[in-house]
């Protein structure tokens, strides 16, 4: 059973997830401190513009959040997984990102090995203790 995320506004990130399926959208991949492949879509990148305005104009911050942020699994689903990172730029109360990744596999290559589909589902500005 996975996860269900909901934002701000009640609606299913995880329902956006359906979308980003397709090749005509840009894709922005980073690493994580762990070497892990992950990526955000530019569908992706709209919808957490468009309802955490907090974030707006800090793609680089979102993508080195995931590089560099503190990482944990989420006890709900052992696929999905949260980065956190202090961000003195965000305006306040905010000032750190908080990522949610989804961990998942698509279909095996013509080896037989498992393709890992590492995608970020949603971002959104968060207030963290000094």
């Amino acid at each position: 059973m996975g996860i269900i995320l909901l934002d701000k506004y009640g609606e299913s990130c995880l329902n956006l997830i359906a979308k980003m399926i397709g090749n005509h959208m840009r894709k922005w991949f980073v690493h994580d401190s762990d070497g892990r492949e992950i990526y955000l879509t530019e569908e992706q990148w709209e919808h957490i513009t468009s309802r955490h305005g907090e974030l707006k104009n800090h793609l680089e911050d979102i993508l080195n959040t995931v590089r560099r942020g503190k990482r944990r699994q989420q006890p709900q689903d052992p696929q999905a997984f949260v980065y956190r990172l202090r961000c003195d730029k965000l305006r306040p109360p905010f000032n750190g990102i908080l990522v949610v990744v989804a961990f998942r596999f698509e279909s095996q290559d013509n080896n037989g090995n498992t393709i890992p589909n590492n995608f970020v589902v949603s971002a959104w500005g968060i207030v963290m203790r000094h």
